[in-house]
């Protein structure tokens, strides 16, 4: 996670990204609610950032980070399939979630299976799964044993 040694740090970091808006590494959100599908969409591309507390149209609406919300992000992260590793650090009046690139992808949620598309997450498709699992070389198809 981004080690900030000052709060001014932080502060300037926090107004360019509030200036940027969401993209293909940062989302807003005000609640918890639906972060499962923003995890595996950055598990699934680079990595990323959530922001929580922050609105869609970079306002800071509130949140803090308590014993009871850092155990639900845990939870759901832990129930991504596979689970996904996250760093979580309160400022306050937001909060972040840093997700890391995923080793083991695909991951999914169970909304489904999703990949970080510009500034939104996207539901893949079965044509796109293929695709994505095609593209990582994960498993070259043409080479895999048959089974009777």
């Amino acid at each position: 996670m981004n080690s900030f040694k000052r709060n001014n740090d932080i502060n300037e970091w926090l107004n360019i990204v509030l200036e940027e808006g969401e993209g293909y590494y940062t989302e807003f959100k005000e609640k918890i609610a639906n972060i499962d599908k923003e995890m595996v969409a950055f598990a699934n591309a680079s990595g990323g950032k959530i922001l929580l507390g922050v609105s869609d149209d970079s306002q800071i609406t509130g949140f803090r980070l308590t014993n009871t919300s850092k155990s639900k992000i845990e939870s759901i992260a832990k129930n991504c399939d596979p689970s996904i590793p996250v760093q979580m650090k309160d400022y306050g009046t937001w909060a972040l979630i840093e997700i890391p690139e995923g080793t083991q992808k695909p991951y999914r949620c169970t909304h489904g299976f999703y990949m970080r598309n510009g500034a939104s997450s996207q539901k893949m498709s079965t044509d796109d799964i293929i695709s994505f699992i095609r593209y990582e070389q994960r498993y070259n198809f043409d080479e895999q044993e048959l089974r009777e």
